[in-house]
């Protein structure tokens, strides 16, 4: 028989990193936006696009996981009271539009419809990611409370979850191989008051001409810097004109089409070779600050109106369906629940849109949480969070055919999700598709 003693009166062995501990040592950087100063207010309707010109520091590369933007926001109006007030819809939805481009000029990502992805990256996650630091409170919108410390600012902390400063992206950055003064260009452009504030409580005169102003805006860059030596074979690989430095990225983009009849096909054209998922989400038409849900995500069998209840959907790609048969609900929506937890291998993972209202329905059903939407999954298993490339080409026509219990009036925003490589070759930085055969599945 084998005998166990306790992990800890064994001697313990470690693994060295670089061959000295000078050879990688953290600097934390905090990053003003060009052409401003630390007085600047942004607002939606005059300054309103936030820039950073993210330098090419020597021998750095970034660590998204460890960078954050922070910045203070104060709500702006007339009759703005502590008891009756504004706030940001849960997960802070301030940009509507992302734009990344390399220090040449190459539009690397231009997510539009930004707001709308936040709020879907919020409702995806776990019951655990409650964050009131990033502006997430849980299943709702914030309470009158936060919109009275937002009279006069509240600093808020938040992480991108795409793209190349994805908080999780698999590698670090080498800023000193993408450009000669500078890396990259981002460029946040501020939401509409009426696509990011609701009013909350109660009591006065209701508030009018509701807006925002955003000051301090600091891209805090956690830098690991080398030494020359160790930097020096990391520039031997990327000017080499046999070897490349290829780092994966995923990104979103959203296309947007009216929904005015019962039934509609609507066509996703997005020439992409690696489409991993497509987001559908319909929201009303306009939107306006008042005392609702901000950013509501209709189409759920508990929805009051007909015409904002889907009753039957499905996903064609060229001749093929997605499903053999349209998914058809009409009391509730759990296998549409079940097709988004699968569609993010989460279904042994508590999530924010599964949790009861109710003993009856989910949050993902509820008409006031109003969280419902559909995806068409691409990937066939949960290999692909380690890395196994999936998905399909959009070459392909893709198509959705949806079906409301009356004609609505709705929009739909499919963000196609997509797999890219930003790859360093020979000194230059390109982004490319991933072609099919170019990575070894099994």
């Amino acid at each position: 028989m084998s005998k166990a003693v306790p992990s800890k009166m064994l001697p313990m062995s470690e693994t060295m990193g670089a061959d000295a501990f000078r050879d990688i040592t953290v600097e934390r950087v905090k990053l003003q936006p060009i052409g401003v100063n630390a007085a600047t207010a942004y607002t939606p309707s005059a300054l309103n696009k936030i820039h950073f010109r993210l330098p090419a520091y020597s021998a750095s590369f970034l660590d998204n996981s460890r960078t954050f933007l922070s910045f203070t926001v104060q709500t702006t109006g007339t009759d703005l009271t502590s008891t009756h007030n504004a706030v940001f819809g849960n997960g802070l939805p301030i940009f509507n539009r992302m734009l990344i481009k390399s220090s040449n000029g190459l539009v690397i990502e231009d997510i539009t419809q930004y707001h709308l992805l936040t709020r879907l990256f919020t409702i995806l996650s776990t019951e655990e990611e409650y964050r009131i630091q990033e502006g997430v409170y849980g299943v709702d919108d914030p309470d009158v409370t936060v919109g009275n410390q937002l009279l006069t600012g509240l600093k808020y902390t938040v992480q991108f979850d795409s793209g190349l400063l994805d908080k999780k992206l698999k590698a670090f950055l080498p800023l000193f191989m993408m450009g000669s003064s500078y890396a990259l260009d981002l460029e946040l452009f501020l939401s509409s008051p009426a696509e990011c504030l609701r009013l909350q409580g109660s009591g006065g005169t209701t508030p009018t001409g509701v807006s925002y102003s955003l000051t301090n805006p600091i891209m805090n860059l956690c830098l690991l810097k080398m030494d020359n030596q160790l930097c020096s074979r990391y520039n031997a690989i990327a000017c080499d004109p046999d070897q490349a430095i290829v780092i994966p990225f995923t990104t979103y983009r959203c296309h947007v089409h009216t929904l005015n009849s019962q039934t509609s096909v609507v066509h996703i054209n997005d020439a992409s070779t690696n489409v991993r998922r497509i987001w559908s989400v319909f929201t009303p038409v306009s939107q306006s600050v008042s005392n609702a849900l901000k950013l509501p995500f209709k189409g759920s069998s508990k929805q009051g109106s007909s015409a904002e209840k889907i009753t039957s959907y499905n996903y064609r790609l060229g001749n093929q369906f997605l499903f053999n048969e349209p998914v058809v609900e009409a009391a509730d929506n759990k296998e549409t629940l079940f097709f988004v937890k699968d569609s993010v291998w989460s279904n042994d993972k508590p999530m924010l849109l599964a949790k009861n209202e109710s003993s009856l329905v989910t949050n993902f059903e509820s008409s006031s949480k109003e969280m419902y939407f559909t995806v068409a999954n691409m990937t066939y298993s949960s290999e692909e969070m380690r890395g196994v490339v999936q998905g399909t080409s959009s070459a392909i026509p893709i198509e959705l055919n949806v079906s409301f219990g009356a004609t609505p009036t709705l929009l739909v925003n499919n963000f196609v999700e997509i797999g890219f490589d930003l790859v360093i070759k020979n000194g230059q930085l390109r982004y490319q598709e991933k072609m099919p055969g170019s990575n070894t599945v099994y």
